[in-house]
């Protein structure tokens, strides 16, 4: 962990100073929220990845044992943890003054008639009903903490049956609590950057912004094409749960052994060949471009769909640069020249 986040507690006057303090140690653990979430659960606290991002994604106090599995699955002490907590309830008793004001309840009117005193024992008109209100506290906040912890149960419960029937067998339905069951371009948020973290994590560089656009929509079709899994480019809770399994992302090629095996591959035009394949993909072996017909090109000659089809290549092989090179040379084989492709420099 970055010795930053165990540095004394800064200060925080409001609620979404304190969340944007958690944020930094958050980025400074070098941890993804999955990463967390295990910790966490390790060190014998609940936090899902999704909650977490729900809770850094907002600007109001969190729970105070959220905020003690956050700190606790980053990797910071005990004492270091108990300040965090005590600079919260300060903040959570400033925060409470004015509420507490502004809830009691108005004076009564002495003129209206009160409906309650008619219960009353007539023997001690004025004791009675204040000795039945301080009576009756502690059962009614009894009764609503049971109500509260029995819909919290319920709500657990019927989440956990919802995500495992959209997820599969449901072993990792915590994953995704709190989050879009399907994640799909155009949305926004932590839960879309807690999906960029994961492939940049895998090898699929991509900006970790939050937003879901084409960038990320590209890679996420990368790996569930590497992975085997059905290329839609969007991210469900299989997806997810795969992205937290055994590494199936082949370590990429960097530039400099691309334009080596280009240029060996195309002697006749060597310099050609590493301009052409710089245009169509940036020399990045994982792109996939998804055209305004919903057709997709792959690798680093962006071969087709249909292309693939023809020469009877599943999208995974598409994307291994060896295959994606030999196969621009057997076009090459064919036609003399680099004329099969167009591109433009964007």
């Amino acid at each position: 962990m970055d010795h930053a986040a165990r540095d004394p507690v800064p200060q925080a006057a409001t609620a979404g100073e304190y969340v944007v303090l958690l944020a930094k140690v958050r980025r400074c653990s070098g941890l993804t929220y999955r990463e967390i979430s295990r910790r966490s659960s390790a060190a014998g606290h609940w936090l899902p990845p999704s909650t977490l991002a729900t809770m850094l994604g907002r600007t109001t106090l969190p729970r105070e044992r959220a905020v003690v599995a956050l700190l606790a699955g980053c990797g910071m002490s005990a004492r270091d943890i108990e300040r965090w907590v005590g600079l919260r309830r300060d903040i959570e008793a400033r925060l409470g003054e004015p509420a507490r004001g502004d809830s009691q309840p108005p004076p009564p009117d002495p003129t209206s008639p009160d409906p309650g005193l008619a219960a009353v024992d007539p023997v001690e008109p004025q004791r009675a009903p204040a000795e039945a209100d301080r009576a009756g506290r502690p059962a009614r906040r009894r009764l609503r903490l049971g109500v509260l912890v029995l819909a919290g149960v319920l709500a657990v419960g019927a989440s956990g049956a919802l995500l495992s029937r959209a997820g599969g067998d449901g072993k990792n339905a915590a994953s995704t609590d709190g989050c879009p069951l399907v994640l799909r371009q155009g949305m926004y948020g932590p839960c879309v950057l807690d999906l960029q973290e994961r492939l940049v994590a895998r090898g699929l560089r991509v900006p970790v912004d939050g937003w879901f656009g084409p960038d990320t929509a590209g890679r996420v079709m990368a790996f569930q094409a590497l992975a085997g899994l059905p290329v839609s480019g969007t991210a469900d809770g299989r997806v997810l749960d795969e992205m937290s399994g055994d590494p199936v992302v082949p370590a990429s090629w960097p530039e400099d052994r691309i334009s080596k095996r280009l240029r060996g591959t195309f002697p006749e035009d060597p310099a050609g060949a590493v301009r052409l394949a710089r245009c169509l993909s940036g020399l990045d072996p994982y792109r996939i471009e998804v055209l305004a017909d919903g057709s997709r090109r792959w690798g680093l000659f962006q071969f087709s769909d249909m292309e693939l089809s023809r020469l009877g290549v599943d999208r995974r092989t598409a994307l291994d640069p060896d295959w994606n090179i030999k196969a621009a040379r057997d076009v090459w084989s064919r036609t003399g020249d680099l004329g099969h492709w167009r591109c433009a420099p964007s």
